[in-house]
């Protein structure tokens, strides 16, 4: 086994996105060693059906890695993995992955959701959820019912995170954080709802053990080294659902609350008010510290964007450009509903309304950022209806850099936005994401990495106050009309 190298070791955090897996290589004292990227592809058979081969992760996972850790592998002393939550992966000891993983996108499961609501009030409670068709419980059911084979020679219901996790150590595990999006999990308990699986008829032999997410889950097979090129041995952390790591790399003050924009958009604020009972339009999940954060997620954010973008020939720089021009009465509304959003619009579409002759491409460019920010800002109402009311909030991702978008998410939201400065070297997105798998992997070698700001270099971008908000609120009940 090579030795670690005089220096601070340094830790690695892999995100398995949606699209992309991206690695990040991180210093104990924060400093960004090297961080690298690979995309998949996600296949869609069937009208509303979203997959993908696990084995595309493996192989991205492996040119990401290789691309961070560089010729310093021998210096890592923690693995975590965090990523994208729900979907579900059906695998057997022996035979491996018995189907392509179905991710959260996936609407094959909407009868499922039926069942669920068909249950007591008194086992659904318990779960902080309304049940959605994304999620791992009602797709889990879905299988049951339709791919009854591969669901007899299962012997577990992994998540995507999990299933890489277990990739890397051969040991299947998941943590509180991924288990409270399933549907399956009792918060109040903290543990697998043996009652409310039963009751749907679902085999609970199926569900993972649930650890910890900075707790090692093994360290890294001889096999799966060779395949990252990184010494074996290293301690693998858990890990935990991407929204749960990106809160956990940031530090929250009472009453703030983080929203990451990338492909879709998290409004994440810590805590959860009272009970554990259900609110409309927003998720109630596990922290990676072990306590809760309401999440509430939309799908059509930076998505929406580029298919406008594209469909227009317009660059990214000339659609953000139309976020500095004034408020303006007569603009056309844009509804954003291209893919199905988690609880509502799944099947009303995406559409500009109030089109006119005098309208140009400049005005649907416009007209499709404040349709996106609406959406965000409909979330937001929910969030406060829930008891959760952010009087600051962080922004954060790949989809949060423009200046003029972001004076433009101020104006919508109604709230001072601070984004989140990226360290030099850092990636532009997913950083947040990267950079508390790499927390974790620091807890799980007994290291304290990054406890400092990352990089002396950065400069902390300036609070976005709200400016115009009595235009945007006109504009905002003008959305909300189109989309009734």
């Amino acid at each position: 086994m090579d030795r670690i190298p005089p220096g601070p070791p340094a830790v690695l955090g892999i995100d398995l996105g949606t699209s992309q897996v991206k690695a990040l290589l991180v210093a104990t004292d924060g400093t960004v060693l090297g961080q690298g990227a690979a995309g998949y592809q996600v296949s869609t058979p069937r009208d509303g059906w979203a997959e993908t081969d696990p084995e595309q992760w493996w192989l991205a996972t492996a040119a990401a890695v290789r691309s961070a850790a560089g010729p310093g592998t021998a210096g890592v002393a923690g693995i975590a993995v965090v990523g994208q939550m729900h979907g579900l992966v059906l695998s057997a000891e022996r035979s491996g992955v018995l189907r392509p993983a179905i991710l959260w996108l996936d609407q094959r499961a909407d009868a499922e959701v039926g069942d669920y609501l068909r249950l007591p009030d008194a086992l659904r409670a318990p779960l902080g959820n309304a049940p959605s068709a994304g999620m791992a419980g009602p797709i889990l059911l879905w299988l049951a019912r339709h791919e009854p084979a591969a669901y007899r020679r299962a012997d577990w219901m992994l998540q995507p995170k999990d299933w890489l996790r277990t990739r890397l150590t051969g040991r299947p595990c998941t943590d509180p954080t991924d288990a409270s999006g399933t549907l399956l999990y009792d918060l109040d308990r903290g543990d697998w709802a043996a009652g409310l699986a039963e009751a749907l008829g679902l085999r609970t032999g199926l569900f993972p053990p649930i650890l910890e997410s900075a707790q090692v889950a093994g360290t890294l097979l001889p096999a799966a080294a060779e395949h990252l090129g990184l010494r074996p041995g290293i301690p693998v952390a858990v890990g935990a659902s991407d929204t749960a790591a990106s809160l956990h790399a940031v530090s929250l003050a009472p009453g703030w609350g983080l929203l990451t924009l990338g492909s879709g958009g998290q409004w994440i604020i810590p805590g959860a008010g009272t009970g554990t009972r259900p609110a409309a339009g927003t998720n109630l999940l596990r922290s990676a510290d072990g306590g809760t954060f309401r999440l509430a997620g939309a799908q059509n954010v930076g998505v929406s964007l580029d298919w406008v973008r594209r469909t227009l020939g317009a660059s990214w720089d000339g659609l953000y450009a139309t976020a500095a021009r004034p408020w303006r009465s007569g603009t056309p509304v844009f509804l954003p509903y291209l893919v199905g959003e988690r609880w509502a619009h799944r099947d009303s579409g995406g559409a500009w309304t109030g089109l006119a002759l005098a309208h140009q491409r400049d005005d649907l460019l416009r007209a499709a950022l404040e349709g996106v920010a609406f959406l965000l800002r409909g979330q937001l109402d929910d969030l406060r209806a829930a008891g959760s009311a952010p009087v600051l909030v962080l922004l954060a991702g790949g989809g949060s850099r423009p200046e003029p978008w972001r004076q433009l998410l101020a104006d919508a939201l109604g709230v001072p936005l601070q984004p989140v400065p990226v360290p030099a070297g850092g990636p532009a997105a997913g950083w947040l994401t990267a950079r508390g798998a790499a927390l974790l992997a620091a807890q799980a070698a007994g290291l304290s990495a990054g406890a400092g700001p990352p990089d002396r270099s950065d400069r902390v971008p300036a609070v976005v106050e709200p400016r115009d908000t009595a235009a945007a609120e006109r504009a905002y009940r003008e959305f909300r009309a189109a989309r009734a």
